[in-house]
């Protein structure tokens, strides 16, 4: 499903569109971005204008563009729902590098915490990121998430193996940090 537009100070959370496609390509062709994502190639315009109206049929994933300043610059999304559990997979990333380390990712994951706490009946996030990837370590436990295991050497960046991360966030830790 497409998530609702979600407001921040930095960037706006909004359902994505088809004409956001030929950008996010050209996200997934740009290694750099590329780099920390489980990515084996670029998708083709009409994978992604697919995997789009798959995500907007979909009712156990919710997806966002990141919209800055009217234009897109990256996506979020809670994926692979389970509601009879209450518990999801996110994943979010920013796409345009001139944005990077400008707090843009880490206040989306909070805004879709958030959301996902207060606007869903879920009661757990799940999410990871590898080794060495220090912007996503700093904005996830910005937004309460905590590191709860590792895979060791699970990919291959940069000519050395990494560990993958696997944190989480629970609704009482989440409501506990934010007085809800």
């Amino acid at each position: 499903m497409l998530g609702p537009v979600i407001e921040g100070k930095l960037a706006m959370l909004r359902p994505p569109r088809p004409d956001d496609a030929p950008v996010m390509i050209g996200w997934f062709e740009d290694m750099e971005v590329t780099r920390f994502m489980a990515l084996h190639h670029p998708p083709s315009l009409e994978m992604e204008k697919e995997w789009l109206e798959r995500m907007a049929r979909s009712p156990d994933d919710v997806v966002w563009a990141i919209e800055h300043q009217g234009r897109p610059v990256g996506a979020s999304a809670i994926h692979a729902i389970n509601w009879k559990y209450g518990y999801g997979t996110t994943g979010t990333t920013i796409g345009d590098r001139s944005l990077w380390g400008k707090g843009i990712g880490g206040e989306t994951m909070q805004l879709r915490t958030s959301y996902a706490f207060t606007q869903l009946p879920l009661r757990k996030l799940k999410s990871g990121y590898y080794e060495g990837n220090d912007a996503s370590a700093k904005a996830q436990a910005a937004a309460g998430y905590r590191e709860v295991g590792r895979w060791s050497k699970e990919v291959f960046v940069d000519g050395t193996w990494r560990d993958h991360i696997l944190t989480e966030v629970l609704r009482e830790e989440w409501e506990r940090l934010h007085s809800v």
